[in-house]
């Protein structure tokens, strides 16, 4: 019997191309090497020419996760109610105060609302 080891690479490159994750691949010299949507990239070189500064990229999923905690959800709550474990629920939102620079939830959920991330 095999175990089930995750989603395979066409999997995982679709939920790149799709924009709604990253993937990030360490080297063996500790460098990263991240994949993202072309959309993304494109705008990441069209801000980096213009010297723009671009406000974060959520992905669907991160950015989902930020609506419920705008409305008062729990962790536990909003993993429930997208039927996920409590534990991805932390990781996106990890990845969200992480794009912000912010250190609490509450601040990520201001920080999109300025940034035209969320209503």
């Amino acid at each position: 019997m095999q175990d089930d080891v995750g989603p395979s690479w066409p999997d995982l490159l679709q939920s790149v191309a799709s924009g709604q994750q990253r993937l990030v691949l360490e080297t063996s010299d500790g460098g990263r090497v991240v994949l993202v949507a072309e959309s993304e990239f494109d705008g990441l070189v069209a801000a980096s020419n213009t010297g723009a500064r671009r406000s974060p990229v959520l992905t669907g999923r991160e950015r989902e996760v930020l609506e419920l905690v705008a409305e008062g959800l729990t962790g536990a709550v909003i993993a429930e109610r997208l039927g996920v474990a409590t534990n991805t629920v932390a990781q996106h939102l990890i990845a969200v105060r992480r794009k912000f620079g912010v250190r609490s939830s509450a601040a990520a959920v201001l920080a999109a609302r300025e940034a035209g991330e969320l209503d």
